[in-house]
């Protein structure tokens, strides 16, 4: 079944660093993750440890078939235990930085990857 949403999603493993944007925290080392999907809107991604709904999360996304890393502010909408880790669902805030094209290469990109499934489905 096709589920219609605001921005459609791509489900695609992309290597994910996070940063909590809170002082103490964001100067320790980025933590390494993994995205389970990503949209225009926001991103899922995984981590070791529970992120708190309302967190502000600095993300570098790095992925083969994009151009350039992608850097975001987003902010954790859920959470959920996922086995021995978590998922986290956060809203984009803000993307881009350093690169102007950022946003629209995300868009693109899944533009072009969900143009094929909407043809695929009956």
């Amino acid at each position: 079944m096709f589920h219609s949403r605001k921005f459609p999603r791509v489900s695609k493993e992309y290597r994910v660093s996070y940063s909590l944007v809170d002082q103490e925290q964001f100067d320790r080392n980025p933590v390494s993750s993994l995205a389970v999907n990503i949209s225009g809107g926001g991103i899922c991604f995984t981590s070791e440890e529970p992120l708190a709904k309302g967190s502000m999360v600095a993300l570098d996304i790095d992925a083969d078939d994009l151009h350039s890393s992608i850097l975001a502010l987003a902010k954790v909408k859920w959470c959920k235990t996922a086995g021995e880790s978590y998922e986290v669902g956060a809203e984009f805030w803000w993307i881009g930085w350093r690169d102007n094209e950022a946003q629209t290469t995300v868009a693109d990109f899944i533009t072009t990857s969900t143009a094929a499934k909407r043809f695929d489905h009956p």
